[in-house]
């Protein structure tokens, strides 16, 4: 099990928490028992909606909604592209300086693909040269 879950924000209609890295949001496609939304409704019962998700691997704030009007307003925004989320994260290789990652996900296996673009920038570069891993370059 990961570590416990922090809640950042809550009040009657918006719960924020900071999901650590390798606890998924929701079951997905390998119906996982230990997961974000299980872990809040067995602490705030089952009124608990996520609006959006993050990876397994990604640790940051995830946005729950604590009502129906919440759910629809907040995906609404999502979906208008009002909300913007950063991220930070650490890279091999040698990626360019900036770029555009523009490729389209499932919502669900074998389901259709939604849009999905991501702007990035390096913001540091580093050369581990006594790394014991194979690779030497990270950026």
């Amino acid at each position: 099990m990961s570590p416990p879950l922090v809640i950042v924000h809550l009040d009657d209609d918006l719960l924020v928490v900071d999901k650590p890295s390798g606890l998924a949001v929701h079951q997905g496609w390998a119906r996982e028992a230990d997961v974000l939304v299980a872990r809040v409704r067995a602490e705030l019962g089952p009124g608990i909606h996520p609006v959006h998700r993050l990876d397994r691997g990604t640790s940051g704030l995830v946005a729950l909604a604590r009502s129906a009007d919440a759910v629809r307003v907040l995906q609404a925004a999502f979906e208008a592209g009002l909300v913007q989320k950063e991220y930070v994260a650490l890279v091999r290789g040698a990626p360019a300086d900036e770029g555009l990652v523009d490729y389209a996900i499932p919502r669900r296996e074998g389901g259709p693909r939604v849009e999905a673009r991501t702007r990035f920038e390096a913001l540091a570069r580093a050369r581990l040269d006594e790394s014991p891993l194979r690779e030497k370059r990270y950026t």
